[in-house]
């Protein structure tokens, strides 16, 4: 086999990626879904400052997405959040994140 050809395995993702990709992922929802992470810290069982550097990671490599200007089902403003990308749960469901 040549070089070219190679199959190299995944990386590892720590405990707190999965923790945080599973958590956003059990919110999914295709028309909203957006969190905060005060929300998401209590779904992972984690402090707010690592879910913030966490749910960050993941959004640079397309697993999460950020919000801003966001509005409830009920018209009432929300601020901003993050939700899991379609490449995120299917990633999450791969991995078994906890769903």
């Amino acid at each position: 086999m040549n070089s070219a050809t190679k199959v190299t395995a995944p990386p590892k993702l720590s405990r707190p990626v999965l923790k945080c990709l599973g958590a956003l992922a059990r919110f999914y929802d295709d028309e909203f879904g957006f969190v905060s992470f005060a929300t998401i810290a209590a779904e992972a069982d984690m402090p707010r400052i690592a879910v913030r550097r966490t749910v960050r990671f993941l959004a640079r490599r397309g697993l999460a997405e950020y919000g801003k200007g966001l509005w409830t089902r009920d018209g009432e403003p929300a601020g901003s959040g993050y939700r899991c990308t379609r490449a995120g749960l299917a990633a999450a469901q791969e991995l078994g994140c906890g769903l």
